[in-house]
């Protein structure tokens, strides 16, 4: 895992300073490789390319990127290729090549096939190669969307980058509000591709590829899509099985390093049944590390994970997190998140990676994205049981149901029933994907009068509508999907990449580590989304078929307990330190960014100082946001 930077002048105008550019790129980016970085630029001046190295495999100097091919090709590589052993065998199994890397396998494998080389890659990356025989520059993004891509095209240069402050600085880069982007991420707390809350920055699709020519960008274009297969007529036990034998191969794909492999241990059953697969294979005892939380025991699960540490043998450690960590950290934070992402759970992920770095684990492997693909929420269990009677609903003469929700608001307008009832009134989806933030109902109150006419037009189901289009054409294909298997397929295509694996690159890079994901293996993703939503969620019971799957392995102590959560405890060690921020810069910043109402937003504050739970999420993104502002869009 490394950092990736790159500047194309594709109009042939001179970049000024681009090698000085590229080298203030680098530095901003030096926590995302620690151990070496590379500068290279073409003889024509026009292309100039950096790297930042998190050594993982072929540890030596042979590594080293911007890596040029014989034929002149150059590449710079942020992630993991983890069948490029196997690629190696099937196409150069007679060349002499230059390292053991998986860089150099990639690179050869573009000479040799062109875009189609991502139809044999297994793993996550985010790479940009340089073209010499065609003067193009060819990016892609992996399926799942772990490794990020962000650029700029403007005055003549396409710029990019493994983070949106790579691009900082730039001199042809303005650091714009977009203000539909700011709208959507109220909603959803998180921003979906191409958004940024920048106007001039846009991000890669997970699963695109993208072509920069000297006119510019010439294409932009999927080239991976869930591939969805009937197994309706599988028996439970067989499926079950299969399950067991999908997962277990997607956990030896990820134990594909040089450097020794961790485990973040929950004491869940997602991170557990990481830990037993690892140990299946593994020839040293694993490393594993838990979180818990000083004098908090309504927020600790450190007894589950000791149980399954003890089960595997694993060589373990645990970070208590205290009072002060919290608040010591608070401030910190946006530094990180220079794309912005107000999530609490960010801080104890933040000081385990930290843990792992000290310990010597550079890769860790995470529980992420089971309950996606399996429909873990329990939540998400009544949006399975009542969208029948929302369908019905929705057939109702649009005057009538506009009138209901209308008179419901004004009696209770905080209500999550109020939502769903303006979401049936226009015509809107049921499920949103777990939408984290302010209600739509309720957004426009802590926007300004301003603001609300400007974009007046904005409405965020705009985002989720994309994603169903997507699933209604595949449900063409497949007349077996179900309104559960839309929700998964949310979950993975909106909520994953754009929240969860976010999340985990910037913290994990932020320490300087790897965090791979088992669950998000592209083949194993394909086939957990094809299990029936019936044995999906069964009995009750969410992630049924896994669960049963993980029996043998894991038992039913573990399994079958009530799920908790990655929960902080926010509100009882840092909600007056919150609180007091937004209390003594809420003028000002309400001064200094008009887009927010100063009325509204003391509306959310007076209600929490009033010990109204429902806006402890709003108010810390509230928090998040003003000094997210402060720090990148002063």
């Amino acid at each position: 895992m490394c950092g990736i930077n790159g500047i194309f002048g594709f109009s042939g105008v001179a970049i000024d300073r681009a090698a000085e550019q590229i080298a203030a790129m680098n530095n901003r980016l030096s926590h995302r490789g620690p151990d070496d970085r590379g500068y290279w630029k073409d003889d024509s001046g026009k292309v100039f390319l950096g790297h930042l190295r998190l050594a993982i495999i072929d540890l030596s100097p042979s590594g080293h990127q911007p890596m040029i091919s014989r034929k002149g090709t150059s590449i710079v590589f942020n992630g993991e290729i983890y069948n490029y052993k196997e690629i190696k065998e099937e196409f150069f199994r007679n060349e002499e090549l230059n390292s053991n890397s998986d860089t150099e396998i990639l690179l050869l494998l573009y000479e040799k096939l062109g875009e189609k080389c991502l139809d044999y890659l297994k793993g996550m990356f985010a790479f940009a190669i340089w073209d010499p025989s065609k003067e193009e520059l060819f990016l892609a993004r992996d399926r799942a969307g772990k490794k990020p891509i962000y650029y700029s095209c403007e005055n003549g240069v396409f710029a990019f980058s493994s983070e949106i402050k790579g691009l900082m600085g730039l001199p042809f880069v303005k650091r714009e509000l977009d203000e539909e982007a700011l709208y959507h991420f109220l909603t959803y707390n998180l921003l979906p591709p191409p958004m940024t809350m920048f106007k001039g920055i846009r991000k890669f699709h997970p699963a695109y590829k993208m072509v920069v020519n000297k006119s510019g960008i010439h294409s932009y274009n999927p080239y991976w899509e869930v591939n969805y297969t009937d197994q309706t007529n599988i028996s439970e036990e067989d499926l079950a099985q299969r399950v067991k034998e999908e997962f277990q191969k997607a956990v030896n794909y990820r134990m594909v390093s040089d450097v020794p492999v961790g485990a973040f241990l929950s004491g869940g059953v997602d991170s557990s049944a990481v830990v037993a697969g690892m140990s299946k294979i593994s020839s040293y005892p694993v490393k594993t590390y838990s979180v818990g939380f000083e004098g908090q025991p309504d927020y600790d699960e450190l007894k589950y994970a000791a149980l399954v540490a003890k089960k595997y043998n694993t060589d373990h450690y645990e970070k208590i997190i205290s009072q002060n960590d919290i608040r010591d950290f608070l401030p910190r934070i946006i530094d990180i998140f220079d794309e912005p992402l107000a999530d609490a759970t960010c801080i104890p992920i933040y000081f385990i990676s930290q843990k792992a770095r000290e310990n010597g684990t550079i890769v860790v492997l995470t529980g992420d994205g089971s309950d996606e693909l399996f429909a873990g929420y329990r939540n998400w269990q009544k949006f399975i049981r009542t969208h029948p009677t929302f369908e019905l609903y929705t057939s109702i003469p649009r005057i009538i149901k506009r009138a209901v929700a209308g008179g419901y608001e004004l009696f209770k307008p905080t209500s999550p029933f109020t939502d769903i009832l303006y979401r049936a009134a226009n015509d809107q989806d049921y499920f949103w994907g777990g939408a984290r933030s302010f209600k739509e109902s309720r957004k426009r109150i802590v926007l300004s009068d301003s603001f609300n006419r400007h974009t007046a037009d904005l409405n965020s189901y705009t985002v989720i509508n994309e994603f169903k289009q997507q699933f209604l054409e595949l449900k063409k294909k497949n007349p077996q999907l179900r309104f559960i298997d839309w929700m998964c397929y949310l979950g993975f295509k909106f909520n994953i990449p754009n929240f969860y694996l976010y999340r985990m690159d910037k913290l994990g890079m932020a320490n300087s580590i790897e965090i791979r994901t088992p669950f998000l293996d592209t083949d194993f993703v394909s086939f957990a989304l094809s299990v029936p939503g019936s044995l999906k969620v069964k009995n009750g019971e969410p992630k049924y078929i896994f669960k049963k799957a993980m029996e043998q392995e894991l038992g039913s102590e573990l399994l079958y307990r009530k799920k908790r959560g990655f929960n902080v405890p926010l509100r009882e060690w840092a909600g007056d330190v919150l609180i007091d921020y937004v209390d003594q810069h809420l003028v000002t910043f309400c001064k200094d960014h008009p887009q927010f109402s100063y009325d509204g937003l003391s509306e959310q504050l007076k209600r929490l100082k009033a010990g109204d739970q429902q806006v402890t999420n709003p108010l810390w993104t509230l928090y998040f946001l003003m000094n997210w502002f402060t720090k990148w869009l002063p």
